[in-house]
């Protein structure tokens, strides 16, 4: 038997390939709460000095602390519920600020209702007005800044792993680890794992000394001990008692067991250890209701507030072109099932007639002057408001295909029907960070971030994309 041992250095993947959400430590989670009272406390006081009118008053001490804390505690509240003290979606002091900016303007509801019901805690609703914009300002500002520390590479403790199996698993798993950029790895290919733990002897080498790949990791200096294959249960106990003693922890990665679109937790029945996957959150039916009910209620309110700007919409394509203003383009939805998209026409009557099915291009030809300009600012995509109430479609979610399209990419991306596991979405987790029209080349990169939303999705997730949706609508971001 042999075994091979190779050192590296593991490089930062790309944007799309890192994890959409990074977990705190305990130490960055009290960074992060003391933070956030002290600008809270600071928001607070500048809301009640330009908002509050009643400084006379012998109370005034007292009035201000209770309407303080009761502030403080409701804030802390909504952002715990809303996990901005476990873990982070953004990818960028952008998305930091935008994601924080949300969260803000949810838990002043719930200050305006208390505050509104009992009016004796607060002082007064201005104030508490000026308090949120404040807030939008310091802990906004504050959390991204931070989030940029927090990827500064003096920061970040390097990772040192060993994994240890065969060649080829060896290479499969390192390639699936998500690894920082200072983080390195010390791979230990072996032709057979059996004969590798066969030669423990827990009585005359009880601390693993003769054992070529232990020393080795060792001395390297690991703290994630990795085996591709399950080693025998009478001798792990002992490695890990020798491992933690060397500060090492061990570490089961099956190369066939990877992240795909559902939980996996780990059981035991009797002496059986179970591996069991679990649905996403996103496919209980619980969430899916949720996720439902925003949808018509946003929705609802998304067609009052655009109706001028989808009329206007209608009579200039109508003008400029003629009818159809509307036209239906047959996308593949949830769990594979088309259904017409309806969408404002662009292009000319006859874009299709002679090519069939194209690729969307920046620059396309077939754009009338009206359809550049409702294309330019997401006019066209309005009118999938009505795809919502009539439950095709999602306001956030993975952007639906064509099926031509969709049987071209299924073809050469393994996970792509996993995006088909929730409803398609006028928004989306990729829409807010790639562009709107791309290349086919990007449709790996595209899908990562499709699965990455899949994976991760919660209330506020659906709530802090549509937010960052809006505001880039504002802004005409460069469809």
């Amino acid at each position: 038997m042999s075994t091979r041992i190779v050192e590296r250095t593991r490089q930062l993947p790309s944007t799309a390939a890192r994890s959409v959400s990074a977990s705190y430590t305990a130490g960055w989670v009290a960074v992060l709460l003391a933070t956030d009272l002290a600008l809270f406390v600071a928001a607070s006081a500048f809301g009640a000095a330009i908002g509050f009118h009643h400084w006379q008053s012998p109370r005034i001490v007292g009035h201000l602390l209770v309407a303080t804390a009761a502030s403080l505690c409701l804030w802390v509240l909504v952002f715990d519920r809303l996990g901005l003290y476990r873990r982070t979606f953004a990818l960028s002091m952008k998305d930091e600020l935008y994601y924080t900016v949300a969260a803000l303007l949810l838990g002043a509801v719930p200050q305006f209702v208390l505050f509104t019901l009992y009016p004796g805690i607060s002082t007064s609703r201005v104030g508490l007005a000026f308090a949120v914009l404040f807030s939008v300002v310091l802990v906004g500002s504050s959390r991204a800044v931070l989030h940029k520390l927090r990827q500064k590479q003096w920061l970040v403790s390097p990772r040192k792993v060993a994994v240890v199996g065969t060649a080829e698993h060896v290479d499969r798993v390192l390639h699936s680890l998500d690894l920082g950029d200072s983080s390195s790895t010390l791979l230990i290919a072996v032709d057979d794992i059996e004969e590798v733990v066969a030669q423990i002897d827990l009585t005359r080498d009880p601390k693993l000394q003769r054992i070529e790949w232990f020393n080795r990791a060792r001395t390297w200096g690991c703290d994630l001990l990795v085996f591709t294959e399950m080693i025998p249960a009478n001798v792990l106990a002992h490695v890990m008692e020798v491992a933690a003693a060397e500060h090492m922890r061990v570490a089961f990665a099956p190369p066939a067991l990877v992240r795909q679109c559902y939980e996996v937790t780990v059981q035991t029945d009797g002496h059986q250890v179970l591996i069991v996957p679990a649905r996403l959150r996103a496919c209980a039916p619980r969430a899916q209701l949720l996720k439902r009910t925003m949808d018509l209620f946003f929705g609802c309110i998304a067609l009052l507030i655009f109706a001028p700007v989808m009329l206007i919409a209608a009579i200039a394509v109508f003008l400029e072109s003629g009818a159809p203003v509307l036209y239906t383009q047959e996308r593949v939805g949830t769990r594979g099932r088309p259904f017409g998209i309806l969408k404002f026409r662009s292009m000319r009557r006859d874009a299709e007639s002679d090519t069939g099915a194209v690729w969307a291009a920046e620059k396309d030809p077939r754009k009338t002057r009206v359809g550049s300009i409702l294309r330019r600012f997401s006019i066209d995509e309005m009118p999938q408001l009505f795809n919502v109430i009539r439950g095709d479609m999602s306001l956030v979610g993975p952007r639906p295909e064509r099926p031509v399209f969709v049987d071209l990419f299924r073809g050469s991306l393994p996970r792509y029907d996993e995006r088909h596991l929730v409803r398609p979405g006028i928004t989306g987790w990729a829409q807010v960070h790639m562009r709107r029209v791309l290349d086919t080349s990007a449709v790996d990169e595209k899908l990562a971030y499709d699965l990455q939303y899949v994976e991760n999705w919660s209330p506020f997730l659906d709530v802090a994309v549509l937010f960052q949706t809006f505001c880039e609508f504002l802004f005409h971001r460069a469809a």
